[in-house]
């Protein structure tokens, strides 16, 4: 009878032939078994690895350049909670939101200083946000597409970046349909004026190739990016998918104001340094801190519970939008001499006599403010150092404006600015009653039933 070694030794080979050592054919039969046991065991594993495979896609995006940084930060939480939802479903597993520069916004006006493509890690706890969704930086990115543009057998790197479907969108011209909105989208011929800007990410990148380039009319929830994915994607998921959204602010909330929302305005907690600048300031001027204020601030978001009974340091904030304010919203923005009224009058009820003061007015209408609160301690805080300043960047000054107020015993805002609105949620997370935190200026100090924004409360359940 012929020996059935040879017969095996191919089978194996078969299986998986790099796992076959040629001369292990003439051991004892019970150690030939153990390769072979091994070969069969492994290529299993490699057929299980293979049907489970999932294709790595990143969603990149952009924001109109006009836009702030406070709504800039908001466009993220509608991405950040479509991404997390993404990522629940079949063959989307391994997708990751690309966040984009931070480069000379509008609002930023030091000249002296380089402001152009920051991280986000600049101002945010990227830990902190990773932990409801997965989120890396521009240049992770592009790292990583390099890596892959090598590897698998590849010979050399790509020396492009490729796009693979780039949607530009925009709002339709009539948003309602016989008097009803509508969730919908649809494609519409490209003009040059919707194709010659180069977004933010492509100045940090030499070249760049765009597979498909669609121009779409887009109104509804994040979600609706979804359908409009499938719509115009591949058929089959290729093995790295780049999709980039243009326009992402024309994108609104699914649920705004809901669990998910707060969840993912919770996890955007500031970087460490801010956080560190902002404490050493209020404790200095304020004899302010987590402990003595009774503030909800536990190591991560994920252990924050509902909570009121936030006490806040002995002082006032407020925040006193300026600018083009005093233009585009001067019905309902406040005279110096009349926010001073106002701030004097909530001290007074109080029993405080300090106010920190965040607001985009230049120096000579802040000492204008103090000549009118003498009484008071006024202070703001400003970069003890152009290095500081150089480190800081207007962003980082701005959020540590945001930190101090967050922390006050009272807070009174402008109406209708993204900045107000952010104190609002993080003194919210925080844990203060409601009546200490959601307050407005009015434009009359003797006003008593002007316009105020919005209260919305935090959601946990």
């Amino acid at each position: 009878m012929k020996s059935k070694w040879p017969l095996v030794a191919l089978v194996c080979l078969f299986l998986r032939t790099e796992a076959i050592d040629y001369r292990s054919w003439s051991c004892e039969p019970y150690e030939f078994f153990l390769d072979f046991y091994r070969c069969c065991s492994e290529s299993k594993q490699s057929e299980r690895s293979k049907s489970s495979w999932t294709p790595t896609t990143y969603v990149l995006y952009e924001v109109n350049p006009s836009e702030g940084f406070n709504l800039r930060r908001d466009v993220y939480i509608r991405m950040a909670v479509f991404m997390r939802g993404l990522r629940r479903m079949p063959g989307w597993e391994n997708t990751k939101l690309v966040l984009p520069p931070w480069s000379e916004l509008h609002h930023w006006r030091s000249n002296t200083i380089n402001q152009r493509n920051l991280t986000w890690g600049h101002f945010f706890d990227l830990e902190s946000m990773r932990k409801f969704t997965e989120v890396i930086e521009a240049e992770q990115f592009f790292r990583e597409f390099e890596r892959w543009s090598t590897g698998n057998g590849r010979h050399e790197a790509r020396k492009a970046v490729s796009i693979n479907e780039y949607y530009r969108l925009t709002h339709f011209d009539d948003m309602f349909e016989n008097g009803v909105f509508v969730d919908k989208f649809e494609q519409t011929p490209c003009t040059k004026a919707l194709t010659k800007d180069a977004p933010g990410f492509m100045r940090l990148h030499a070249t760049f190739e765009i597979d498909e380039f669609y121009c779409v009319r887009f109104q509804g929830a994040a979600t609706l990016l979804y359908s409009m994915f499938k719509k115009f994607g591949p058929e089959k998921q290729p093995e790295i998918r780049t999709i980039f959204v243009g326009n992402a602010e024309v994108v609104l909330h699914d649920h705004w104001g809901n669990v998910d929302y707060w969840e993912a305005r919770r996890s955007m907690r500031f970087s460490k340094t801010l956080v560190s600048i902002a404490d050493e300031f209020r404790l200095h001027n304020f004899n302010s801190s987590n402990e003595r204020d009774r503030v909800q601030r536990p190591a991560s978001w994920t252990d924050e519970k509902p909570y009121r009974k936030a006490k806040g340091g002995d002082f006032l904030c407020a925040h006193l939008r300026r600018a083009d304010f005093l233009y585009g919203r001067d019905k309902t923005t406040p005279t110096l001499h009349s926010a001073a009224a106002q701030i004097k009058k909530k001290l007074l009820e109080l029993g405080l006599r300090k106010v920190y003061i965040s607001s985009d007015c230049p120096g000579m209408e802040f000492n204008d403010l103090k000549n009118y609160l003498r009484r008071f301690k006024v202070v703001r805080f400003t970069p003890e150092s152009r290095a500081q300043m150089d480190q800081l960047k207007d962003g980082g000054v701005a959020i540590i404006d945001q930190i101090i107020c967050s922390q006050a015993r009272y807070f009174i805002g402008t109406y209708e600015s993204t900045f107000t609105y952010r104190i609002y949620e993080e003194r919210e997370i925080l844990g203060f009653p409601r009546d200490l935190t959601f307050n407005t200026f009015c434009k009359h100090e003797e006003a008593t039933n002007c316009e105020k924004n919005a209260v919305w409360p935090i959601q946990y359940e």
